[in-house]
């Protein structure tokens, strides 16, 4: 599924805006190397592919077929690829039970052809596959578009937060090892990808979000074993109120669950659970550095009193210290920092290091290596040079210690932030979203605030 041979496109048009012709444009213009084979009972020529007018026209395995099309043509196509050597299906159609009425007959013919298909399904209901080691782009979507490889996979039952945080990600510089948008989960469940997307030696986090654990125990069996072997799983679950959990009946057709009783076995497997969607995205940039804290003591510099005094709030009231550095450390800050202020912690550089780009990155340096300090905060505003930013990368390079960036004014800055995104370097927009990340960093259960 995630490095197909050969693709087919059911539903595959000549029509901007259909989801096939969607589909079919996004995985030949990300690159792709496989074959792509339109399906269109047309025939002719689609996205300057030939296209075959049935499935059967096609000779030989199918690694993939993606139904795009009404739910009627699209159960008649499932029913074929029984007869043919087909490995994977993955379903972006809708129109089965979260669509209640015909949606239900739909879903109990769908789960008749499933009884006793040789081939696995992906949703129905569902965004696709993405991949970018392989370039695969099996989705309608171009929210997952030029994305980095890397060491997260996401879980999604969701298309659209599946989109949104990816997208976060990729502007973050996170790099993603593969997203499958789960959809109504009427075979692959999120059990079955967590079992085998945590076990790839490539994953270093998991990103799920769930409105309904179709197979709570394995789910949990398999996020216990994640955790204990020293990967991450981050969770948000959908259908928190009662109106959220009528919300997720009609969206994917899901009984979201007792709340109470999915928070107590997140906290058990060692599942750091997001309130929402922003909140997991911070976790995840924290914990794809794959840098691991020895203690929680933070040590905070800032071009700023405010902010230094706002990051040093949240920490400690989300358990943190944040202590006085050693003397060894404030003798090397004060040769950058001028007498008004302070080198204690928070460490107020003041605006002076807007005239001087590198003091910054020295500054950073100098935190890192205290020995009383676990994890490093750098908080910084307007940058007025480049050289602000590569001194901040440097420094970043320079220990194997977890660094955050705060960088409220990046917006503003006449620099590219490019040196850390290379680097995967955990930046934030404001204090509060890298206490969310912070937390992450210490969390072996509980809740991201």
């Amino acid at each position: 599924m995630f490095d197909p041979r050969t693709i087919a496109v059911v539903g595959a048009s000549r029509a901007k805006g259909k989801l096939g012709q969607a589909v079919t444009a996004l995985l030949k213009s990300n690159g792709y190397s496989g074959t792509i084979i339109p399906v269109n009972p047309s025939g002719g020529e689609i996205e300057g592919l030939p296209a075959v007018r049935s499935l059967e026209e096609i000779n030989g395995p199918i690694d993939v077929v993606v139904l795009a099309t009404p739910v009627s043509v699209a159960l008649d196509a499932l029913e074929t690829c029984t007869r043919l050597d087909v490995k994977v299906v993955v379903g972006v159609t809708s129109g089965f039970s979260e669509a209640g009425g015909d949606g239900n007959e739909n879903e109990i013919r769908l789960r008749r052809v499933m009884q006793d298909a040789p081939f696995r399904l992906v949703g129905p209901n569902c965004e696709g596959v993405v991949r970018p080691a392989s370039n695969l782009q099996l989705t309608f979507s171009p929210m997952f578009n030029d994305l980095r490889s890397g060491p997260v996979a996401m879980i999604s039952q969701s298309g659209a937060l599946g989109g949104l945080m990816a997208l976060r990600l990729g502007e973050r510089g996170v790099g993603i090892n593969a997203i499958v948008s789960s959809g109504n989960e009427t075979d692959l469940t999120a059990a079955d990808l967590l079992d085998y997307l945590g076990n790839n030696p490539q994953t270093r986090v998991v990103l799920c979000y769930v409105e309904e654990l179709r197979n709570g125990r394995r789910f949990a069996e398999a996020a216990q074993r994640l955790t204990q072997a020293g990967k991450h799983v981050v969770a948000v679950k959908g259908g928190r109120s009662r109106a959220g959990s009528r919300a997720v009946q009609s969206h994917t057709g899901a009984m979201a669950g007792d709340d109470r009783v999915i928070s107590a076995v997140f906290r058990e497997t060692g599942i750091i659970r997001a309130r929402e969607s922003v909140a997991a995205i911070d976790a995840v940039t924290a914990l794809a550095a794959g840098r691991r804290p020895a203690g929680n003591r933070v040590g905070i510099i800032s071009v700023t009193g405010g902010l230094g005094v706002e990051m040093t709030d949240l920490a400690e009231s989300a358990g943190f210290e944040v202590p006085v550095l050693d003397e060894t450390t404030q003798t090397a800050l004060s040769r950058y920092v001028p007498f008004y202020g302070s080198v204690t912690n928070p460490v107020d550089l003041t605006g002076v290091v807007l005239a001087n780009p590198t003091f910054v990155g020295r500054c950073l340096e100098a935190v890192a290596a205290d020995p009383g300090v676990d994890i490093a905060i750098a908080i910084i505003t307007f940058v007025p040079d480049q050289q602000f930013i590569e001194a901040l990368a440097e420094a970043y390079d320079g220990t194997d210690k977890p660094v955050l960036i705060v960088w409220t004014g990046s917006a503003r800055s006449n620099a590219s932030g490019e040196a850390l995104r290379e680097r995967a370097v955990p930046v934030y927009d404001s204090p509060a979203r890298a206490a969310s990340g912070l937390a992450a960093l210490a969390a072996t259960t509980g809740e991201v605030i």
